[in-house]
């Protein structure tokens, strides 16, 4: 109850963010330029790059001394930049900084979902009701027991910066986002995708099949008969990925079993054309349950990891 009410409470002010943004330096890393947080006084890191020695402000004026980095392709926004970055304004405008510095983005984001359905409930839902009112709360998302940070439950949001950055998602991998600069037209292409209701009564509607071929097939007959299904279904780009994923992590959520890797897993594949072309991973750590995700969509290592490829014939 303490830290629901604590996070209800949160709140962020104009210096706060003002002073986050402050903090964050560029610096050239030789084949990259990378953007990084200046640790917090208060919280010494032996380990944390020490950027105001080496860089200038990512915004605001230079320090006396240092050089702006050449430009290069790639400009990294390196752990602790981006999810440590409050309000979605915010964010974006890093995003916008970062790409007049290079044409291609690389941003630390991990996406987590497992196991945080009740806090959302608890505490993002209450926000919602309340800015939707006009009243002054926190956004969705946002985390304030400890160090503040930003939760991305799905890659929805973090496109949505992107575009306002002028930015276009290339790919997830792990805890990476991979952006790059939008064509002249990209406003002309992009994506219109479904309204989240009407994702939902999809995820409900193979949410029973699913369980069905969980417990009745083994996992090679499972995933088989779910990619036959799959290679029928409409290949969403990514927002509408997004939203289908958030869609079938509710409905797994509510599930009388409780939530199921595997199951959400065949749901998107039954659901989206393109999950059901991508290659799985089938991960154990020994002495513990395994684990069935997307290649490259998770940021989990394992003792022991298997990838099963689509079926290419």
């Amino acid at each position: 109850m303490r830290r629901l009410l604590a996070e209800l409470a949160g709140r962020h002010s104009r210096g706060r963010v003002d002073a986050a943004l402050a903090s964050l330096y560029v610096h050239d890393d030789g084949a990259a330029t990378v953007v990084t947080r200046e640790p917090d006084a208060a919280r010494p890191e032996a380990d944390a790059p020490r950027a105001r020695a080496t860089g200038s402000p990512l915004f605001g004026p230079a320090q006396a001394g240092a050089h702006p980095p050449e430009e290069r392709a790639v400009v990294r926004l390196a752990p602790r930049v981006y999810a440590e970055t409050p309000t979605s304004e915010a964010r974006a405008r890093v995003l916008q900084r970062a790409a007049a510095l290079a044409p291609r983005v690389e941003v630390h984001a991990p996406a987590v979902a497992d196991g945080t359905y009740r806090g959302r409930l608890a505490i993002d839902l209450p926000r919602r009701a309340a800015r939707a009112l006009g009243l002054g709360a926190a956004e969705p998302g946002d985390r304030f027991t400890g160090r503040f940070v930003h939760a991305f439950f799905d890659d929805e949001a973090l496109v949505e910066e992107a575009a306002r950055a002028g930015l276009a998602f290339v790919a997830r991998r792990g805890a990476w986002v991979d952006l790059e600069r939008r064509r002249e037209d990209g406003d002309a292409a992009r994506e219109r995708a479904e309204p989240f209701r009407r994702e939902l009564a999809r995820a409900l509607g193979v949410a029973r099949e699913a369980e069905r071929l969980r417990r009745g097939k083994s996992p090679e007959e499972a995933v088989r008969a779910t990619r036959e299904r799959g290679r029928d279904a409409q290949a969403r780009g990514p927002v509408g990925r997004a939203r289908l994923r958030r869609a079938i992590g509710w409905v797994d959520a509510a599930s009388l079993g409780g939530p199921n890797c595997f199951r959400r897993t065949l749901m998107e594949m039954a659901l989206d054309a393109g999950a059901a072309r991508e290659t799985l991973v089938f991960g154990l750590d020994l002495g513990r349950t395994g684990h069935v995700a997307f290649k490259d969509s998770e940021e989990r290592a394992f003792d022991v990891a298997f990838e099963v490829p689509p079926d290419t014939r």
